[in-house]
């Protein structure tokens, strides 16, 4: 005879989500993640990227965050992640893009004063036996085996990773500026300078 199963492993056994359930949604209650992503090519998200980040509020978070040592690494990993559930871009190009995203955080942190912590730089010293076996095997293994994307680790950012155009842009950034522009916007002035306060005889 069949003994029941225990209602603590029936939670275990059931919590998970049925082989195939996605595809019983409704189309219209579709997630953004399912559909085709918006970006196909690398430059064209890394160019979306960044014209997102130097948003001035956007600058102004990124400061915060990177001014309480929250590490680069992190903050890009969120960036792309939230990419991804909007339909941006694909998981792949999203790990191809933490390099570039790192580098904008980088520039954007140097522009501003602030010192990156970057999750992971080892600073002891290695010799040059350690350090090319080291290389090779993290750019072959930039998630380890069985790792989440928020495992991942980039070593040795280069410029080269955001591309040309958007090196120059970065290297000719003026945080300041944008900063200023935000906050000094122009007040709404009254019609004919008068002020609703000072008018009589009503």
């Amino acid at each position: 005879m069949n003994k029941p199963i225990p209602e603590k492993l029936q939670e275990v056994l059931f919590e998970k989500s049925i082989p195939g359930q996605s595809l019983t949604n409704p189309k219209d209650q579709n997630y953004a993640w399912e559909k085709p992503a918006k970006f196909s090519s690398v430059k064209d998200a890394r160019e979306d990227i960044f014209l997102k980040l130097l948003e001035p509020k956007r600058i102004q978070s990124l400061q915060q965050l990177m001014m309480n040592k929250v590490p680069v690494n992190n903050i890009a990993q969120l960036i792309l992640v939230e990419g991804f559930k909007s339909g941006q871009f694909n998981p792949d190009m999203a790990l191809n893009l933490l390099e570039p995203t790192m580098y904008m955080l980088m520039a954007i942190a140097e522009k501003s004063g602030i010192e990156p912590i970057v999750e992971g730089d080892d600073d002891g010293e290695e010799d040059d036996e350690e350090s090319i076996n080291r290389v090779m095997t993290d750019s072959k293994n930039m998630i380890k085996e069985g790792g989440r994307f928020q495992d991942a680790r980039v070593r040795n950012i280069q410029p080269a990773s955001v591309g040309k155009d958007i090196a120059e842009k970065l290297e000719n950034l003026d945080v300041e500026k944008m900063q200023q522009n935000i906050l000094q916007k122009p007040k709404p002035e009254l019609q004919n300078q008068e002020s609703l306060l000072g008018k009589t005889g009503v």
